[in-house]
């Protein structure tokens, strides 16, 4: 992963610089990240690895969704959790990035036209 992919990632979830150096890297080193997205310094296999991870179960997700939208199974409507505590009431196992996850989702489909969010 590139400096830049790294950014695209982290956006793609909507986390700012200072969320992705405490829950992907645990470190809180904000510093360390800017100068990742900066190109330079070599990004850890770990934060790549972390964030591929991400990115599979949200495309698992858009999948799993796509595919019910395709079998007219649902109403189209997807709940979106602006705040933390409120996705934790739902999602209990879900997690901090979890809900970068679920969010990225949600907001994908919504601009796709293939949900309607609630």
């Amino acid at each position: 992963m590139n400096h830049l992919e790294l950014q695209a990632l982290r956006q793609l979830f909507f986390m700012s610089i200072d969320e992705a150096a405490t829950y992907i890297t645990g470190d809180g080193n904000v510093i360390k990240w800017q100068r990742w997205e900066k190109g330079e310094l070599e990004i850890p296999n770990f934060v790549s690895e972390r964030l591929q991870a991400m990115n599979v179960k949200r495309r698992e997700q858009l999948d799993a969704i796509i595919e019910k939208i395709n079998n007219r199974i649902g109403n189209n409507t997807m709940r979106f959790f602006p705040e933390y505590d409120d996705f934790c009431a739902a999602y209990p196992e879900g997690g901090y990035l979890g809900w970068k996850v679920y969010q990225s989702v949600a907001s994908e489909l919504y601009s796709d036209h293939l949900e309607h969010l609630c």
